[in-house]
Order: structure tokens, then sequence, then C-alpha cells
């Protein structure tokens, strides 16, 4: 093979990886421009209990709770729901999108982190909604801050980054999950979510 050939053919070659980076930099960023809302949450549970069990028509009365009091003799709090994102696409590009991970932070520390693997092929104008489930002891905080002050922020819907869901979607590459760099912040009051469903 002549010099001449070999050179076209690399060029070619090396054509072809810079547009192939060159879309796959543009699936990353289109992660970025999707549309992630919070559409409902569900079987939400505080130490075993539906939320809603925890109130009544004078609001939340700690007195009443024996069940949280032996949660915190036992340093065992736990706070679990599902979480029905939905995931829009508004951009141009058509994305895929392999699997997310996601952190749920409680007052700016993290409080659960979980993954999960969905095959997601939207087009421009297409959304889907991703079901994301989370169990975790809330103890730490309720001990710091007060079961009355933690329970207020769960029911009050007012906790504005006391409870925030964040995630970090992928696309797939070869056999290579590539995330996207750092965390997107989908929800900063997820206790909002709560609220509707015990008030």
């Amino acid at each position: 093979m002549k010099r001449r050939d070999i050179n076209i053919l690399c060029m070619m070659f090396i054509g072809l990886l810079l547009s192939g980076c060159a879309i796959n930099k543009n699936q990353i960023d289109a992660l970025a421009k999707f549309n992630y809302t919070v559409e409902s949450m569900q079987d939400i549970r505080l130490a075993g209990r539906d939320m809603d069990s925890y109130t009544g028509k004078d609001g939340v009365n700690l007195g009443s709770l024996p069940g949280i009091a032996m949660a915190m003799l036992r340093q065992d709090l736990p706070l679990e729901a599902r979480i029905n994102m939905k995931v829009s696409n508004p951009t141009t590009t058509t994305t895929k999108i392999n699997s997310f991970k996601y952190l749920i932070e409680i007052q700016g520390k993290p409080l659960f982190e979980g993954t999960v693997n969905e095959n997601l092929h939207l087009a421009t104008g297409e959304s889907t909604v991703v079901p994301l489930t989370f169990k975790a002891n809330i103890f730490g905080t309720a001990k710091e801050k007060g079961v009355e002050n933690v329970l207020n922020e769960l029911f009050t819907r007012k906790g504005e980054g006391f409870l925030v869901l964040k995630i970090k979607p992928s696309i797939k590459i070869g056999n290579s999950n590539i995330y996207y760099p750092g965390y997107i912040t989908v929800d900063r009051n997820l206790a909002k979510s709560i609220g509707k469903l015990v008030m």
C-alpha cells in the first residue's frame, strides 16, 4: 500500500473518531438540557407506617406517636418512598439514557444513593416516567434537629432544601456507561410532595 493511501486512511479514521466524539459530547450535553421533574411520590412510610397515619385535624402530635418514640430508642427511623420522576427531551438531539445514579440529600448531607437501569430512547418532545425508590435512616437528623422539627419539615411542604433529589444520567458507549459530570438537581423540596399526601 502506498504511503499516500495510508495517509488517506489515517485521515479518514481520525475524522470518524472526531465525528464520533462530537456526537457523544452532544448527547452528554443534552442530558443537562432535559427536563427532570417529580411527578409524584408513592408508598411513603416513616418508621414502617404510612405518613398520613401521623396526622390529625390538629396537625402532628408527637405525644401520640409511640412508634416514632420506639424508633428513636432503637436509633432507627427509616423514611422510604417511591419517587416517580418524569424525564422529557425538549432538545433537537435524540438521546439514549442508559442508567441513572440518584442522590437524596437531607439538609445538604447525603442520605441515600441509588442506581436505576433504564434504557430510555427519547426523541424530541418525548417523555417518560422513571421510578426511583429509597429507604434511609433519618435518625441522625431527627436527633440533631429534633423529631418535631423534622416532622414539621416533612408535613408542611415548606422544607426548601430539606430533602433534595439529584441525579446523574449516563449514555452507553461500547460496554461502558459515560455519566454526566456532576449531579443535576431535580427537586429542592421533596417535602412538598410528601405534604400533598398528608395535608
